[in-house]
């Protein structure tokens, strides 16, 4: 479960910003919205971020990416941080090598509140980097309340060393896995593949629990949706009736076929009734139209949070999609799901729909006079309004609106191509 992040010189984020998923102390807000942790703890199941185009919505689902991919780099990949932080830094900066920080707070272990033999762990990891190098990496456990060091890893001045401080708790081998790490990889990860226990907890909730969907509609959903499928046939059927709660009646089957070189693809069986007989055909996946494919890869992201614990992050949420259709995905996700999160990014404001999402659950994006991206929560504006929350929005009562102006064409009296060939074809006939 993901509690909180904060990104600090990402991409679009100047100043360091922070989204949580804790659910705010107040009744008037529907509890069944939220997954209970402990006395304390009480998370979102469902968290969107709305706001205009070119706002930075999508800045916190990249800086996870991002940090996944270095964390779970192969160690044959001499230096992650050159592909992954790449065109990453603060847009809009001067200074290219200043590092992007990245920190996140997950739930590592639901235990009892209170209780020394079964603590609460919420692990607290930061990574602070540029393309070149980590100038700082910490791991604390939060054990009921209680701040705990497990290690941190801070640049020297001057050269080419680190600082290194363990915690009492910390559990695997420090000088070896401290000892050959260059300074473009993780702590993190180099003492989890040797075995660390401490670390490997960590490791394993970015490997294991953090999920986010593909953003295409092409090859790579094709293969996230076959892969599952061919692991779990049943699901088949399960899309089939996913599908026919979202209005699209006329499949009756989801297949994998195999290919000859190895690869799999996914096949659709459409039914229809005539006056006479039923006839039928089918279709690969590449061959269905862009809002079938978004949904069956939304669908099966959805079944895998179903049956196990996940952090589910989806960008541009509602492409492709009816604004209808995307308020009942929330609501399909809520109703089915006990046990995992889901964060979605959108410019849609069917998302603030009466009853949709908790008002804790709604974050909103814009940019400030620096062209910096801030992020803000509904929850912030009190009091009361008889207008709903998606008209006050509309009528500009959070911000986070487009400003549009308007534009006027001018050509500037060269030929295009279609001029060209018309002159071309005149001077032949005359």
């Amino acid at each position: 479960m993901l509690l909180s992040m904060t990104i600090e010189n990402f991409k679009s984020v100047k100043s360091s910003q922070t989204i949580s998923f804790e659910a705010v102390k107040d009744n008037r807000l529907d509890p069944s919205k939220i997954i209970t942790v402990n006395d304390k703890i009480n998370l979102i199941k469902t968290s969107a971020v709305i706001g205009p185009n070119g706002a930075g919505k999508s800045s916190f689902v990249r800086a996870l990416e991002v940090l996944r991919r270095i964390v779970l780099s192969p160690r044959e990949i001499e230096n992650p941080l050159a592909s992954s932080l790449s065109g990453t830094v603060f847009a809009y900066g001067i200074d290219k090598l200043t590092p992007a920080t990245i920190s996140v707070d997950v739930l590592l272990k639901k235990g009892t509140e209170g209780d020394e033999e079964d603590p609460t762990i919420i692990g607290r990891y930061l990574l602070s980097a540029n393309r070149e190098m980590v100038f700082e990496e910490s791991l604390y456990y939060i054990v009921n309340g209680s701040k705990k060091l497990m290690f941190e890893r801070k640049k020297t001045d001057g050269d080419d060393g680190y600082d290194y401080r363990f915690g009492k708790l910390y559990r695997g081998d420090k000088k070896r896995a401290a000892k050959h790490l260059t300074q473009s990889r993780t702590f993190l990860s180099e003492s989890a593949l040797t075995g660390g226990l401490t670390s490997n907890e960590m490791y394993s909730w970015f490997k294991n629990t953090l999920n986010i969907l593909p953003m295409g509609v092409g090859t790579q959903a094709e293969q996230f949706v076959a892969e599952a499928l061919k692991k779990h046939p049943g699901w088949g059927d399960m899309l089939v009736n996913y599908l026919w709660a979202l209005d699209i009646t006329d499949i009756r089957r989801v297949g994998v076929r195999e290919k000859e070189d190895g690869s799999r693809s996914v096949v659709f069986t459409h039914v229809y009734v005539n006056d006479k007989k039923v006839d039928g055909y089918s279709n690969s996946f590449l061959m269905e139209s862009l809002s079938l494919r978004r949904l069956v890869a939304i669908g099966i992201a959805f079944f895998t949070s179903f049956v196990s614990e996940k952090v589910l992050l989806i960008d541009d949420f509602g492409q492709l999609l009816h604004p209808d259709v995307l308020c009942h995905l929330v609501e399909i996700f809520e109703s089915c799901n006990k046990q995992s999160q889901m964060l979605v990014v959108d410019c849609n404001p069917s998302l603030l729909k009466d009853g949709l999402l908790r008002k804790d659950a709604i974050w909103f994006a814009q940019k400030d006079n620096e062209s910096s991206t801030v992020f803000y929560s509904l929850s912030d504006f009190k009091g009361r309004s008889r207008t709903s929350n998606y008209n006050r929005y509309l009528q500009g009562a959070f911000g986070a609106l487009p400003v549009t102006s308007d534009f006027y064409f001018v050509h500037d009296g060269t030929p295009v191509e279609d001029d060209v060939e018309d002159s071309a074809e005149n001077k032949e006939e005359n």
